[in-house]
């Protein structure tokens, strides 16, 4: 059976200007089973996200910059990194009709945020001014390796079945996070802080909605727990591909 194809939403370019997204999640969705394809998430005049569905079987969010704070009717924070107008419209669109369609959906960092704007909820723009630092969110040093952090996982839940673990250590790099849930998506993990770490989308017809604020695909090879994150997806995406 052909490997299902999951689409990775770029976050740069290439030496030749072609879409890229980082090694490790390409590494991760092999390992997983899947073909992962590069889709572009910067070019404007690249295919959308209509077009763009019909030739995958999941989707992934993959990490990056801040969301527009006017998506979610903010202004721009002080910290708000560089925002990409392109990514975001995106992003966004695909997200929509990624829930419609029923297509299994990673969201990643960046991607829980931007499934959470794109259906609806808005963000904590920046932790500390919220939360203090008591958990770091973001390494000290800006170059070094993410920050590691306990995450708490509600029992019952779609992405507790998944790891099947309550506490995971995870990997982050990130200042701003989800504040009030979309209609529709559930907070299932949270740090000891009180930082939203996971949504998950509610409705039971839908294969596999899910965003997760740490980087599972960090360290993948050798993390038995975040692999099931990408096996999920990818036997969600294979079941789909199966019945079309």
């Amino acid at each position: 059976m052909a490997r299902p194809r999951i689409g990775l939403t770029s976050s740069g370019s290439d030496a030749l200007g072609r879409p890229s997204v980082p090694r490790a999640y390409l590494t991760a969705v092999a390992l997983a089973g899947g073909e992962p394809v590069v889709l572009d998430a910067l070019d404007p005049t690249a295919p959308p996200p209509e077009e763009v569905l019909n030739g995958v079987d999941g989707i992934i969010l993959v990490g990056g910059g801040d969301v527009d704070p006017a998506y979610y009717g903010a202004d721009l924070h002080r910290e708000t990194q560089p925002v990409a107008p392109a990514r975001d419209a995106f992003e966004l669109a695909l997200v929509q009709l990624a829930i419609q369609r029923r297509v299994p959906l990673l969201g990643i960092c960046r991607g829980a945020q931007v499934m959470n704007v794109a259906l609806g909820g808005d963000l904590v723009q920046h932790i500390p001014d919220r939360y203090g630092d008591t958990v770091p969110h973001t390494p000290a040093d800006p170059s070094g390796p993410r920050a590691l952090h306990a995450v708490r996982v509600v029992a019952g839940s779609r992405l507790h079945q998944i790891l099947k673990e309550e506490v995971v250590q995870v990997r982050s790099r990130h200042h701003q996070a989800v504040d009030r849930p979309a209609p529709g998506l559930r907070v299932v993990a949270t740090a000891d802080d009180g930082v939203v770490e996971a949504v998950e989308w509610e409705d039971p017809a839908h294969p596999l909605a899910i965003g997760v604020q740490w980087h599972p695909e960090d360290g993948i090879e050798d993390d038995p727990v975040q692999q099931r994150l990408f096996q999920a997806l990818v036997a969600a995406a294979r079941k789909k591909g199966s019945k079309e």
